[in-house]
């Protein structure tokens, strides 16, 4: 479990210090404090190995260009290449460090998975260019690297200090936001798949808490095209009609359960729900991600959203909030345990 994050040149975030997180984490503040910039943070420390990660970083903003300035430069604090970027986690295992910054200098050297000829255009935008240098450090593992891009995609060189360069596992991780949907065809196999290990009637369960009517989720089959329906009452309605919180809590739902003992990142958790059912809502994520050991990192703008965590008397091992705000310093991150939020509620204090 992440119990710590720092963070240095990244997105809008000159610095900051999270410390003290919890199974449940939940963060708010004001627009453009950094919110989602510390969710992302955490995304790409854990897929930093991944060709794709810039691309998926920059999509879970809704940018989908290949552009080298699309992908690089938007990850550092007022883009600026020349800062180092770091991400810092505290986890129970130990301390680990990430750190980004540009190179002027390297250029791609020959590697086994990619043709020569693929190579070229590399080489030449990396010349005209820079490439991105990568270094990770965890105890005594250690990787080091540098990615490389052109208008074909991004390519990665790296080694590490294992035999054969073999790669540290990391954890699991999802992220959900209002822009990440989970394509129906994927949806449709993790239900399967539950369905096959007989876990798909506790899933059932669990949305049951949020809405009572729902008694069944099944993939109907017409003309070769499947398609996932859920039982209201006596009705079989097509998921994609059946409203955005029993979307989004399905998503929820699946995204805890293939992840045990991993993380699972939430922007906005409130989007889709209505405030009646904010309450409910963090029961089900409390009692699944117990059963399931998923940690949760949450944001939300909804005063009513921070209510409701809060009302559940969780134990104080069991959730944590922060509010960020801006300081002449940077960002910081004011933590309330359990006692101190629900005193400031009582207060009628703004938290957010």
């Amino acid at each position: 479990m992440i119990n710590k994050i720092s963070i240095d040149n990244f997105r809008g975030l000159k610095h900051i210090d999270i410390d003290g997180m919890n199974r449940i984490s939940l963060i708010s503040g004001k627009n453009n404090v950094g919110k989602s910039s510390v969710l992302e943070a955490v995304f790409l420390y854990m897929y930093h190995t991944s060709n794709n990660s810039f691309t998926a970083l920059n999509r879970l903003r809704g940018s989908l260009s290949g552009d080298i300035f699309n992908i690089w430069e938007p990850m550092f604090f007022n883009m600026d290449m020349d800062a180092l970027l770091s991400i810092r986690v505290c986890k129970d295992s130990g301390a680990s460090e990430l750190q980004y910054k540009k190179d002027m200098d390297y250029l791609p050297q020959s590697m086994n998975s990619v043709p020569e000829e693929l190579l070229v255009p590399f080489r030449a935008s990396a010349k005209d260019n820079y490439s991105l240098s990568f270094t990770f450090k965890n105890g005594e593992y250690s990787e080091k690297g540098h990615f490389f891009a052109n208008a074909d995609g991004v390519l990665r060189q790296m080694s590490t200090n294992l035999p054969g360069n073999e790669l540290q596992g990391t954890t699991s991780t999802g992220f959900i936001n209002s822009l990440v949907v989970r394509a129906e065809d994927d949806v449709i196999d993790s239900v399967g798949k539950l369905e096959l290990d007989g876990n798909k009637n506790a899933m059932i369960e669990i949305m049951r808490e949020l809405d009572p009517m729902i008694e069944d989720v099944v993939t109907v089959s017409r003309k070769n095209i499947s398609r996932l329906h859920v039982r209201i009452g006596q009705k079989w309605i097509p998921l994609q009609y059946a409203g955005d919180g029993v979307m989004k809590l399905l998503h929820i739902c699946l995204s805890i359960m293939e992840r045990p003992d991993g993380l699972l990142l939430i922007d906005e958790i409130e989007t889709g729900f209505h405030y009646s059912m904010y309450a409910p809502l963090w029961r089900i994520i409390d009692k699944i991600s117990k059963k399931y050991n998923c940690q949760i990192i949450a944001t939300t703008h909804s005063y009513e959203m921070i209510s409701a965590l809060n009302e559940n008397n969780y134990d104080s091992d069991d959730f944590v909030y922060y509010r960020l705000g801006r300081s002449s310093e940077g960002v910081n991150a004011y933590r309330y345990d359990s006692s101190m939020l629900d005193s400031a509620l009582n207060s009628e204090m703004e938290v957010r």
